[in-house]
């Protein structure tokens, strides 16, 4: 009989390495690989208030080599992708929705590390690429923040830094403690990330910081919450693997984290309502709450859809995210097309109301925020990549691909320019990357 060795160059030493490496990352604080049976509560069978939650809907790939401690939330369609190299995710921290960290894209390094410290919030539809560091760990944290749509390829943001909205940080760039890189801007050079008189960073405010403060607050509350949603039952049975004297902590209902789904409810999350359900168009009864725990997309909370389900689904891309378990109602007339990845949410408070065929391309992120009404109007088309920001548009407006618009109002038939950047109604100039 024949043995042939052909796989023979492929041996232990490179994973050994590897696992090596992730045991170091499982200390200071203490971290736990993502993959069952810590998922979707991390670690197994912990109590909610000290657990970090999973939402369902996460791409987790090379699991044993993602390893996350206590109070984050990883939030719907996320992705988190270790292989070939490894991923922690620190105390308290966030990676929202459709945001994407990928420790080794392309296989180009050679077992690298992607570190998210403690107290990071990693923003809706972000990129992490490769061996960067984001913030610190235990004494070394401080709030510290990634936009939405912002892309971090081999750089280190340091502990209380910030990266706004479609910026990017380039490989080997350090962006330093207290300085906050403007939107869309491209940095590929220290000095480019540390000096404001070259134009591409400002000074962080004690704004800046408080608002990412209370963004973590609110998602590591989230996470209490959906983790009680999940073990808080007492039909499913106790869990076996908790201590008995605990209480509380029961056999998971996935039915009750899944697609169409309530919030978690004032018992736990103290910012939110009563416990309330998407509601969607019925033939005879107007809108009903709807719990579709089957449905291929991840909506929660009191998003109001004045579409059948049945239609809607057809309606929508893959892994549409539209949560309103932090500012509700999120109001949307009817949806003519999305594509994938697109994020509806309303971050902080605040209400988000979207007319009737709405268009949103792959990739778009549209936000309402606190102490906004925001109002898109009908037959408006948001291009892919575009992130809109507690922002106004009358009907028929379109906004360009890659656009970012924050706190802005604009009238009826607007045309903002692919890549485009308004704030405060002002034009700021074109996303750089």
């Amino acid at each position: 009989m024949r043995y042939p060795v052909a796989g023979e160059d492929l041996e232990g030493r490179q994973l050994l390495s590897a696992g090596a490496m992730v045991s170091t990352l499982q200390v200071h604080p203490a971290a736990y690989p993502a993959i069952h049976p810590n998922t979707p509560v991390l670690p197994f069978a912990t109590p909610s208030k000290k657990a970090t939650f999973i939402d369902s809907s996460v791409k987790i790939e090379g699991g044993s080599s993602v390893v996350i401690s206590y109070q984050s939330y990883i939030a719907p369609y996320a992705t988190l992708n270790g292989t070939g190299g490894a991923i922690k995710i620190g105390t308290g921290s966030d990676v929202l929705d459709n945001a994407a960290l990928v420790a080794n894209p392309h296989h180009q390094y050679r077992l690298p590390q992607l570190l998210i410290g403690d107290q990071v919030s990693i923003g809706y539809g972000a990129k992490i690429l490769g061996p960067s560091t984001i913030g610190g760990y235990g004494a070394a944290a401080k709030p510290t923040a990634i936009g939405a749509r912002a892309e971090i390829v081999g750089a280190t943001i340091a502990p209380g830094a910030i990266v706004s909205p479609l910026a990017r940080v380039g490989p080997g760039v350090t962006v330093p403690s207290g300085f906050r890189v403007l939107p869309g801007m491209n940095v590929t050079t220290n000095a480019e990330a540390s000096n404001p008189k070259l134009g591409m960073v400002v000074p962080v405010t004690s704004t800046d910081t408080s608002t990412v403060k209370k963004q973590l607050s609110e998602s590591q509350t989230l996470a209490v919450g959906y983790s009680q949603l999940y073990q808080g039952s007492s039909a499913t049975g106790p869990n076996p693997g908790a201590n008995p004297t605990l209480g509380g902590i029961n056999n998971g209902n996935l039915a009750t984290i899944e697609g169409v789904s309530q919030e978690p409810g004032p018992s736990s999350v103290s910012f939110e309502p009563k416990k309330s359900a998407p509601q969607f168009l019925t033939p005879h009864q107007g809108l009903v709450g709807s719990l579709l725990s089957n449905f291929p997309a991840r909506i929660t909370g009191l998003v109001e859809i004045d579409m059948r389900a049945g239609q809607l689904l057809h309606h929508l891309g893959r892994s549409n995210a539209i949560r309103a378990d932090e500012g509700q109602p999120i109001i949307i007339g009817s949806i003519a097309r999305t594509g994938n990845f697109v994020t509806i949410n309303s971050p902080l408070g605040g209400m988000l109301t979207i007319g009737r065929n709405f268009r949103a391309g792959t990739g778009a992120v549209i936000l309402g925020g606190p102490n906004v009404n925001a109002k898109i109007g009908d037959d408006v088309t948001i291009g892919s990549g575009a992130v809109v920001d507690r922002t106004s548009l009358g009907s028929g407006s379109t906004v360009g691909p890659g656009a970012y618009l924050s706190t802005s109002t604009f009238p009826a038939g607007t045309v903002i320019p692919a890549k485009a950047i308004y704030i405060k109604n002002k034009f700021q100039g074109y996303v750089r990357w």
